[in-house]
């Protein structure tokens, strides 16, 4: 009787000691869940590694501190510990989406396709993978493939306004404007305070010589958000092909007021300069470009033809 005493007296020591552990562990993970909602991504780590430290296979610490990478801009360490998510389970289909996510923002998107398939095995109706996996396709110029996960995943959100969006974006690639119309369309009637589409359905409607219907979404994009210097260098592009010249380089100093290193911007207005005969104005904007971009082969070209210019007399 002694020596079960002895063992139950063992078993209960241990039990303690495991329960401590666990609520050590899990005290932890509520202090790093806590530092990482308040946005202290750099002050979590440590508190997920030691969790990890005492226990290895964590979930939810190796997956939280894969976010606090991600959330760094720490792409490499973030993929590191998503597929240490994978290793232990699967199955967890938010590691393949975010493991999909950094791949792709390093650009690996061979990658960050097969993730976004290895989490649509698991979960076939999951419209945001779908759709995740439809930019990772487009990105590598997989437009077809792309077309397919936006399909469908509209098919299973008929709402998905992002969807439309990026659908429209291949039908315009795919020079099919008469649809990418529609998809901008379709995203401005699910949200009309998507600059974006506004931008995107005036570019189409340059494409399609519509140039008072461009204008009047230019003007819309702009107004939701003044400071998208795209959109000023697209609208200051179609104010010079509708000869008003003026306007058109407001637009493209307005862009570089917002963004002083906006290459395209000094391009486009150096080359109005020039063909307004600016030539002065012209040269500044041009060797700017080629501070900023020494290579750019029509800035070298334009500028030497300036340079073959007679003196002012």
């Amino acid at each position: 009787m002694k020596t079960i005493s002895k063992n139950i007296m063992l078993l209960l020591f241990i039990g303690k000691i495991f329960t401590a552990q666990a609520q050590d562990v899990n005290s932890l993970l509520t202090k790093g869940t806590q530092l990482y909602n308040t946005g202290k991504y750099t002050e979590a780590i440590p508190i997920f590694n030691e969790v990890i430290s005492k226990s290895p296979n964590s979930v939810n610490a190796w997956y939280n501190r894969g976010q606090c990478f991600y959330k760094t801009g720490n792409y490499d360490m973030a993929i590191q510990d998503y597929s240490q998510v994978l290793r232990i389970n699967p199955k967890y289909v938010d590691g393949w989406f975010q493991k999909g996510l950094c791949n792709n923002l390093r650009k690996n998107h061979n990658a960050a396709v097969a993730d976004y398939s290895a989490g649509l095995a698991i979960a076939p109706n999951d419209a945001q993978l779908l759709y995740n996996r439809g930019i990772a396709n487009a990105d590598r110029n997989s437009l077809d493939s792309a077309m397919l996960d936006y399909n469908k995943a509209i098919s299973i959100n008929p709402n998905y306004t992002k969807a439309y969006l990026n659908r429209g974006t291949i039908f315009y690639r795919k020079k099919d404007f008469t649809n990418a119309v529609k998809d901008f369309s379709k995203t401005i009637s699910l949200d009309a305070n998507i600059s974006e589409a506004w931008a995107n359905r005036a570019i189409v409607y340059t494409a399609q010589f519509f140039y008072d219907l461009a204008l009047a979404d230019y003007n819309q994009a702009l107004k939701i958000n003044p400071s998208y210097v795209k959109t000023l260098l697209n609208r200051g592009i179609l104010y010079n092909k509708r000869k008003e010249n003026n306007l058109a380089i407001a637009d493209l100093t307005e862009a570089i007021k917002i963004d002083p290193n906006y290459t395209s911007a000094y391009i486009m207005r150096g080359a109005i300069y020039y063909d307004t005969k600016q030539y002065e104005f012209a040269r500044n904007d041009l060797q700017k470009v080629l501070q900023l971009a020494p290579n750019n082969k029509f800035a070298t070209d334009l500028m030497v033809k300036i340079n073959a210019l007679p003196p002012k007399q």
